[in-house]
C-alpha cells in the first residue's frame, strides 16, 4: 500500500507547532524525572558527559598557560591546598578523606580527584577551564571571581599532584597537620572538619586562615607561599577581610573564606593577626644582600644610598617604555629608586610615600610592603594595572600609578621589597 502526503501551508505550520509543543507537553506530564535518586539512563549520561567534554575542549582553546609558569612548584601546590579541603574535598574526597555520603547521592556523582585517571585525562588548559567556569547541572560551581587567573592556576597544579598526594602528605598540606601528628586530632572524614566549606561552620576562625597564613601570619609551607599578615596594620586588615567578604576585592580564595563570618569575627582575625611579629628569621639577611646588591651596581659607594644617579649604569633608561635594567643588581636598584623616590617622568609616586612606616603611621588603612613575596606584589601591581583590583576605600590611589609602570619596572620594584627588611612602624609619633 502506497501512502501520499500532500504538503500544504496549512499542514506544514500545524507540524512546526507541534514539534514546537511537544517538549512542553512531556515537561508539563512530569513524565520526564528530575530526581537525583532515579540517575539517567545510560545513554542518555553517556551523551551528557561526552557533550561536558567536546565543550571544555573546544572552549579552553584560548586558555594560554604564562611561560613562566612551573605547575610543579611547591609554592603553588600549597596555595591551592588550602581551598581544596575546605571547598573541594567535601564532593570530590582527597586522600585519606572519604566523600561524603550526601554527595554519594548527587547525579552525576563528583568524581574522586586522587584516584585513577580523574585528573589526568585533562590537559592544563581543561582543567584551568573546569575550574574558572565550573560545569552547570552538575553542582561544579564557577570560580568566585573571573579576575584572578594566578589563583586558578595554583588550583591546576595542586589538582595536578594530587593523585600521587598521601594522606599524611594531604594533611600536611591541606589541613596543616604535620605528618607526625596523630591522625585522631583532626576529623578527616567528609563529613567533619573538612566539610566546613559546605556551610561555613569551622571550630575555630583563626584555624580557618591558619590552612594558609599559619598561626603566626607568615605563611605555611615553601618561604614565599602566602603574603605576610603579621604585624600589617590592624585597620588595613579588617578593611580588606570586609572588601572581601562585600566582594569589591577578587580572590577565589579570599572572598569565600571572609563571607563565612560575621563583621565581629572579622575584627577579631584582624587584631589577632596584626598582634603578630611581623619579622621572619632571615629577613635581615636577605635585606643585607640588597643592599649590598644595590651598592655593587653603583659606580661609587656614595650612590648606594642616593639611587637616582643610578641610571647611568644602565643601558637604557629605566624610565623608558621598553627600559630594562641588565642584571638582578641593576633590578634592584630600579625597584629601590622606584620605592624611594619614585619615576615622577612617569607620574609614578615613591611607593614608600605611603607603604613605608611613615606614610603607614599617618594612614593605618595601607599596607606594609617591605618582605612581601615577589610573586604577591607582581601580581597585584598588573591587576591595577589592568582594571581588575578592588580593595579598601584607598584601592583606586593604585590605578593611575599602575598603569604607567612598564612590566620590568613592576618586577624591579616587587624584587625590591621582597628583599626587604620588615620596618618598625612609631605608632606613637602620629
Amino acid at each position: 500500500m502506497k501512502l501520499s502526503v500532500t504538503l500544504t501551508r496549512r499542514r506544514v505550520i500545524t507540524a512546526i507547532v507541534l514539534v514546537a509543543v511537544a517538549p512542553f507537553a512531556l515537561a508539563a506530564s512530569g513524565l520526564v524525572s528530575i530526581g537525583a535518586s532515579s540517575g539517567h539512563f545510560a545513554p542518555v549520561g553517556w551523551f551528557l558527559h561526552w557533550t561536558m567534554q567536546q565543550t571544555v575542549s573546544r572552549r579552553s582553546w584560548l586558555v594560554e598557560k604564562p611561560e613562566d609558569l612551573d605547575l610543579s612548584d611547591p609554592a603553588l601546590v600549597q596555595r591551592g591546598s588550602g581551598h581544596f579541603a575546605t571547598g573541594c574535598a567535601p564532593c570530590h574526597a582527597a586522600p585519606g578523606v572519604r566523600q561524603s555520603e550526601v554527595v554519594e547521592h548527587m547525579t552525576p556523582m563528583p568524581p574522586q580527584l586522587h584516584v585513577g585517571d580523574q585528573v589526568a585525562e585533562w590537559a592544563d588548559r581543561e582543567l584551568f577551564w573546569i575550574v574558572q567556569h565550573g560545569i552547570k547541572y552538575s553542582g561544579m560551581p564557577a570560580w568566585p571571581t573571573q579576575e584572578r587567573p594566578d589563583e586558578v592556576w595554583s588550583m591546576v597544579a595542586f589538582l595536578r599532584a594530587l593523585p600521587n598526594m598521601t594522606p599524611e602528605r594531604y594533611r600536611e598540606l591541606a589541613l596543616g597537620i604535620d605528618a607526625g601528628g596523630a591522625p585522631e586530632e583532626v576529623d578527616m572524614e567528609a563529613g567533619g572538619e573538612a566539610l566546613g566549606g559546605l556551610d561555613g561552620i569551622l571550630r575555630e576562625a583563626v584555624a580557618d586562615c591558619t590552612r594558609c597564613h599559619g598561626e603566626d601570619g607568615l605563611g605555611r609551607g615553601p618561604e614565599g607561599a602566602f603574603p605576610i599578615i603579621a604585624g600589617q596594620p590592624q585597620a588595613y586588615l579588617a578593611a580588606t577581610l570586609k572588601a572581601y567578604q562585600m566582594g569589591t576585592r577578587q580572590s577565589g580564595y579570599m572572598q569565600s573564606a571572609a563571607a563565612r563570618y560575621d563583621d565581629a569575627v572579622l575584627e577579631r582575625l584582624a587584631a589577632y593577626y596584626a598582634d603578630q611579629p611581623a619579622a621572619a628569621p632571615g629577613d635581615a639577611a636577605l635585606s643585607q644582600v640588597a643592599e649590598e646588591a644595590v651598592a655593587e651596581s653603583a659606580p661609587g659607594p656614595e650612590q648606594a644610598t642616593d639611587v637616582r644617579p643610578m641610571t647611568e649604569v644602565f643601558a637604557i633608561d629605566p624610565a623608558a617604555a621598553t627600559g630594562f635594567p641588565i642584571g638582578q643588581n641593576e633590578t634592584l636598584a630600579l625597584g629601590r629608586r622606584i620605592a624611594e623616590t619614585g619615576l615622577p617622568e612617569r607620574k609614578i609616586a615613591a611607593c614608600d610615600s605611603c607603604h613605608g612606616p611613615d606614610g603607614i603611621a599617618r594612614n593605618p588603612l595601607f599596607p606594609r610592603l617591605d618582605g612581601q613575596p615577589f610573586w604577591y606584589l607582581k601580581t597585584h601591581l598588573e591587576l591595577w594595572k589592568e582594571g581588575h583590583r578592588g580593595g579598601t576605600r584607598f584601592a583606586h590611589l593604585m590605578s593611575p600609578i599602575a598603569i604607567n609602570m612598564t612590566p620590568e619596572q613592576i618586577e624591579a620594584v616587587s624584587l625590591w621589597y621582597e628583599s626587604r627588611e620588615i620596618r618598625p612602624i612609631d605608632w606613637a609619633g602620629r
